[in-house]
C-alpha cells in the first residue's frame, strides 16, 4: 500500500519533477519496517500535495482563498448568532471544515492532471454562473436556488452537468480528461457557491425558517443546508452526470471517426456490421446508465 500510494502521488508530478518522484520511490525501497514505510510515504504524499498546483495562477489563488474566507464568515456567524451554546453546532463546524478541506484537496489533485485544469475551471465558472443566475442574484435565492421554478432543479443538477461533460470531452477529445474536468468543475463550483452562500446566510440571518424557530437555530440549519447542497450534492451530481455525458460523447466521437475511416478505406461490410453492433451495445449501455442517473435525480426531487 505505501508503494501504491507513493506511485499515485508521483503520477501527479509534472514532467520536470518526475525524477524527484523516482528518487522518493527508490528511497522507499531502502526503508525497513511497516511503520517507517508508511511515515515516509505519507510524508512524500503531503509534500507533493502541498506544492502549489501548476496552471492558471489567478483561478488557483481565488480557490485557495475560499477556505480561509469561508472560515472567517463561519466564525463570525458562530460568534454573532451565539451558535456555541448548542453542542451540535460544534459538530457541524467540524463537519464543515472537513468538507471544505476535502474539496480543496480534490481540487489540488485534479489540477495536476494534464489537460484538466483549464477545462475544469472554465466548467466550474459555467456551473457557478448558472447557479447564480437561477438564484436571481439575491441572498435568499442563493440559499434556496430551487425557488426559481419547477425546472430549476433539473436544469441545475442535470442540464448544466450534461453541458460540462459534453463540452469537456468534445474539447479535449478524451473521455478521461472530460470526466476529470467534470469532477473539477463540480468541486470548484461547489466551493465558490458555498463561500457565497455562507455570506448570504449571515446577511439575512439564515433566511426563511419555521414559525417559532429562533435566529440561532435558523442560521445553524441554513449553514447545514448550504453545506449539503454545495459541498456534497452539487459536486456529486456534476461529477456523475458529467461522467456519463463525457463518456458517451467520446464514444460517439470516436465511433464517427472510425466510421469515416472505414468508409475511406472500403472496409468489408461484415466487419463494419460487427463494429457497428459493438458500438451500439456500448452506446446502449451508456444511455442506460444516463437514464438511471436521471431517474434517481428525478425521484429525489419528487421526494422533496
Amino acid at each position: 500500500m505505501p508503494v501504491w500510494l507513493l506511485k499515485w502521488a508521483v503520477g501527479l508530478l509534472p514532467a520536470d519533477r518526475v525524477g524527484w518522484g523516482y528518487a522518493m520511490l527508490g528511497e522507499l525501497d531502502r526503508i525497513e519496517g511497516r511503520s517507517g514505510r508508511w511515515r515516509f510515504a505519507l510524508g512524500c504524499v503531503a509534500g507533493v500535495m502541498l506544492v502549489p498546483p501548476w496552471g492558471p495562477v489567478g483561478p488557483i489563488a481565488a480557490l485557495a482563498a475560499v477556505a480561509p474566507g469561508s472560515a472567517l464568515v463561519l466564525g463570525f456567524g458562530f460568534v454573532h448568532f451565539g451558535l456555541a451554546a448548542n453542542p451540535w453546532n460544534w459538530v457541524l463546524l467540524v463537519i464543515l471544515a472537513a468538507l471544505v478541506m476535502g474539496s480543496i484537496v480534490s481540487v489540488s489533485v485534479l489540477l495536476r492532471w494534464p489537460g484538466v485544469g483549464r477545462l475544469g475551471l472554465v466548467g466550474g465558472l459555467f456551473v457557478a454562473a448558472a447557479w447564480l443566475a437561477f438564484s436571481g442574484f439575491t441572498w435568499a435565492g442563493i440559499i434556496s436556488p430551487y425557488s426559481a421554478g419547477a425546472w430549476s432543479g433539473p436544469a441545475l443538477l442535470i442540464g448544466v452537468p450534461l453541458v460540462v461533460g459534453v463540452g469537456g470531452a468534445w474539447r479535449s477529445e478524451s473521455a478521461l480528461v472530460g470526466r476529470r474536468a467534470a469532477r473539477l468543475a463540480g468541486v470548484s463550483a461547489g466551493l465558490a457557491m458555498f463561500f457565497v452562500s455562507t455570506i448570504a446566510v449571515v446577511a439575512i440571518d439564515g433566511g426563511l425558517r419555521d414559525p417559532g424557530a429562533g435566529v440561532a437555530g435558523g442560521v445553524s440549519e441554513a449553514f447545514s443546508n448550504v453545506a449539503m447542497l454545495f459541498l456534497m450534492f452539487l459536486p456529486l451530481a456534476t461529477a456523475t452526470i458529467g461522467w456519463v455525458a463525457a463518456t458517451a460523447t467520446a464514444h460517439l466521437r470516436s465511433g464517427a471517426l472510425a466510421q469515416r475511416t472505414r468508409d475511406s478505406i472500403s472496409t468489408p461490410k461484415a466487419a463494419g456490421r460487427v463494429a457497428e453492433g459493438s458500438q451500439s451495445r456500448t452506446i446502449g449501455g451508456l444511455l442506460l446508465r444516463a437514464a438511471v442517473v436521471v431517474m434517481a435525480v428525478a425521484l429525489f426531487f419528487q421526494a422533496r
